[in-house]
C-alpha cells in the first residue's frame, strides 16, 4: 500500500468513525496524548479524556443537526519517515443533504504500530462554527 493509500485509509476510518459516533473507536486513532493548538490557547488530551470529548463534540454536532459528516483528503506529505501531514476538508450534512458547516482541518501523524493522530489544528472548525453562531 502505497504512503497516500495508507493515509486515505487512515482517514476513512476515522470519518466513519465519527459517522458510527463510535468515540471508542475515534479516540483510538489517536496518540496516548494528543495536542491541540489553537488560538485561545494550546492544551493537551491524553486518551480517555480526548474520548470524552469526542462524545461530547459528537452530541454537539447532533444539535446542530448534522446527519451525515463526510470528509475529503485534500493533501498528504510524509515528512520524515513515519511523520505525516494531512489537510481534510469536512462537510457536514443535516436533513435533505443540507450543508450544514464545512472547513479544513489539519492533522500531524505518526506511524507507530499504525498512523495515529498526534496533533490536530481545528482554527477553521471552530471559525466555521462561529460564523453559524454556535460555540465550540
Amino acid at each position: 500500500m502505497t504512503f497516500q493509500d495508507e493515509i486515505a485509509a487512515f482517514f476513512a476510518s476515522y470519518v466513519a468513525a465519527f459517522a458510527r459516533r463510535d468515540a471508542d473507536a475515534l479516540s483510538e486513532l489517536w496518540e496516548p496524548v494528543g495536542l491541540f493548538p489553537s488560538p485561545t490557547g494550546n492544551f493537551a488530551l491524553p486518551r480517555e479524556a480526548f474520548r470524552d470529548h469526542c462524545v461530547t463534540l459528537m452530541d454537539f454536532y447532533r444539535k446542530q443537526g448534522v446527519v451525515q459528516p463526510l470528509g475529503e483528503l485534500r493533501s498528504a506529505v510524509e515528512l520524515f519517515p513515519n511523520v505525516a501531514q494531512a489537510r481534510m476538508t469536512y462537510r457536514m450534512r443535516g436533513e435533505g443533504d443540507a450543508l450544514v458547516a464545512e472547513w479544513d482541518h489539519v492533522y500531524i501523524l505518526r506511524r507507530s504500530d499504525r498512523w495515529r493522530v498526534s496533533l490536530t489544528i481545528a482554527d477553521g472548525e471552530m471559525a466555521a462554527w462561529a460564523a453559524r453562531g454556535a460555540q465550540l
